[in-house]
């Protein structure tokens, strides 16, 4: 076992070995990745950009041979073959990269590589390396599988654009290392260091424009590495919340995309295992984000849920679940974000998949979040009322809570919140948030009136509460148009930039915001075309600034000379007229082809065209 402890060795001495284990490693990457890449050029090894790909170059192949070599040859110098479990890992790692070779040069079936995967995670559960959640061995073995063949695809998953899985893999190693160097695991740290020295150099030649790809021959050697090394010692984990969601939360975003991706590939009826432009990476694109961008902000996700991870082992577990719950409900919302369903609505449908897409459209999802954040409140409430002493207030919480979050919910849906899509909000919504949250508020106290005389509960909870509810419900609609704006903000300015505003408020809309921000047009806000009914509010993120009346006073405030309206979109005056309109504005009216999402009439046609 790995069990070299701090109290067997000097500090210094156990750094330094880290630092040269991490350093040879990367030097040794940095060697053979250039003769790797020098390999594949001369014998033509290079991958060709496909439609189903994102690439655009010809980037060499077999990146993860010199990653796993390198790799092998330095754990080899610093791990002590008498370390039994961490051979086994090495060298189960090591199958995984001969099936990713395989797949690589033959293009095995998803269905082999899947059998071979779930061999591999059975024998080294069998081995000792397990995922001690219960006593039960059958039960730790079967999570085992799961959470190794889970990582092992979540990492394969994530390989879809330049140094984002090896980035990722980076910063969950890392956040790794600390977890076990803390508790005084050196050889787990070493391990994970000279994985780490052959990861940085090899994102050296992946990052964009990258010069390499890892293949699946390194992205399932990764995946299976990682899921294997984070159950290495995992009972040194202190307390329960650290113990269960370290390993979650160290890999949040591959399983979040991992999760992401299933979902809206199952609501096309696409197969899982099929490639695709759909990861959240491309998505952040599509919203305006350049590729760099949109890697680097999900390197922050992953580091910042990695500090939530190291968080976990300063702080009682009463606070670590307010703070899982926090996180987590932050994922979900960047989740909702991302949804495209211009892109998922189109499918040649078996049934099951318009089951799917409902529970998965975007207003269902939208409405899961109050029940959620309701609950976060009220949970956030008892722990700064209460603190540490919250354990000798769990039966209070518990009896109360389900009566306040039914009471506030149903509150909710008479107030009419659910009534429009979030996607289109006013500021009027927001003191209607507001009546409904008090109200919601006062009636669950009237309740617990009435059940228990409202003995043994607190009236600074529940005003505490009343705030703290309305202010999260706010922040989750608001997020849904000051996303977009963080989105637009993260974007570097072309000073030539055109700027449009665009007609309508409909799906129709949303797919051509999607488009103009992807060809790097802004929209500067957009035209009602629904009487006067979306004036003012935020729709798909973006202003609704006035009518096509008011398009001659807009264009001259916002130094706008275009106009773009969707093709099918309707337009509340004459067509005649509606030219007259632009015309005397000196607006030039241009028609965005694209699909209705809504009716199976093919693929979106990516040219705008004159009126």
């Amino acid at each position: 076992m790995l069990e070299t402890l701090w109290s067997q060795r000097g500090f210094w001495e156990t750094f330094i070995e880290i630092l040269s284990a991490f350093g040879l490693a990367f030097v040794c990457a940095a060697c053979l990745v250039p003769i790797t890449i020098y390999l594949c050029r001369k014998k033509g090894w290079v991958a060709r950009p496909r439609e189903d790909r994102w690439h655009r170059g010809a980037p060499c192949l077999f990146g993860g041979v010199p990653l796993w070599a390198s790799f092998v040859l330095v754990a080899a110098l610093f791990v002590p073959f008498r370390n039994a479990v961490a051979w086994r890992v090495i060298g189960f790692s090591s199958l995984m990269f001969l099936v990713g070779l395989l797949d690589d040069i033959y293009g095995l079936r998803p269905r082999m590589k899947l059998l071979a995967q779930i061999a591999a995670a059975a024998a080294l559960a069998s081995s000792g390396v397990v995922y001690p959640l219960r006593q039960e061995f059958l039960f730790n073995f079967i999570v085992t599988i799961v959470w190794i063949v889970g990582m092992t695809n979540a990492i394969n998953l994530l390989d879809n654009m330049d140094g984002l899985s090896a980035g990722i893999a980076l910063i969950s190693s890392f956040y790794l290392a600390v977890f076990y160097f803390h508790s005084g695991l050196v050889q787990s740290v070493v391990l994970l260091a000279v994985f780490g020295g052959a990861t940085a150099a090899f994102l050296v030649f992946n990052v964009k424009p990258a010069r390499i790809f890892m293949g699946d021959t390194g992205s399932l050697f990764i995946g299976f590495l990682l899921g294997s090394c984070s159950l290495l010692q995992v009972t040194h984990l202190s307390g329960l919340s650290a113990f269960v969601f370290v390993p979650v939360l160290v890999f949040a975003i591959p399983l979040f995309d991992t999760f992401f991706v299933s979902v809206t590939r199952r609501m096309r009826g696409q197969p899982i295992c099929q490639g695709g432009t759909d990861h959240s990476s491309h998505r952040l694109v599509r919203l305006g984000l350049n590729e760099r961008g949109a890697v680097v902000l999900l390197y922050g996700l992953s580091a910042i849920s990695g500090g939530v991870a190291l968080l976990l082992h300063r702080i009682t577990y009463t606070y670590a679940l307010g703070l899982i719950g926090a996180w987590f409900l932050f994922l979900l919302v960047f989740g909702i974000h991302l949804f495209q369903p211009n892109e998922e609505y189109h499918s040649q449908s078996h049934e099951p998949v318009g089951l799917v897409r409902r529970v998965f459209s975007r207003d269902i999802l939208a409405v899961v979040l109050d029940p959620a954040a309701v609950s976060l409140a009220y949970y956030a409430v008892y722990l700064l009322r209460f603190g540490p002493g919250l354990v000798s207030e769990t039966a209070a919480f518990l009896k109360s809570w389900p009566i306040v979050l039914g009471i506030k919910f149903v509150v909710l849906a008479a107030f009419g919140m659910y009534r429009r899509s979030w996607w289109r909000g006013s500021r009027h919504d927001y003191y209607r948030l507001f009546e409904a949250t008090v109200a919601g508020e006062l009636l669950a106290v009237l309740a617990l009136t009435g059940f228990y005389h409202f003995a043994g509960f607190s009236r600074l909870v529940f005003a505490a509460d009343a705030v703290l509810s309305f202010l999260l419900l706010a922040a989750i609609r608001s997020s849904f148009f000051r996303f977009r704006d963080l989105v637009q903000a993260l974007t570097p300015r072309d000073l030539d930039q055109r700027r449009v505003f665009l007609v309508g408020t409909s799906e129709l809309t949303h797919a051509a915001l999607s488009y103009l921000a992807l060809h790097n047009i802004r929209c500067v806000g957009l035209i009602d075309n629904n009487g006067g009914g979306d004036l003012g509010r935020r729709v798909w993120g973006t202003k609704v600034l006035g009518r096509v009346d008011d398009l001659a006073r807009l264009a001259d405030k916002h130094q706008v000379r275009e106009v773009v309206i969707p093709e099918e979109e309707p337009v509340p005056v004459p067509e005649n007229d509606f030219h007259s309109i632009c015309s005397r504005a000196n607006l030039r009216l241009t028609k965005l082809g694209l699909y209705n999402p809504l009716s199976p009439n093919g693929p979106p046609r990516d040219q705008p065209s004159g009126y």
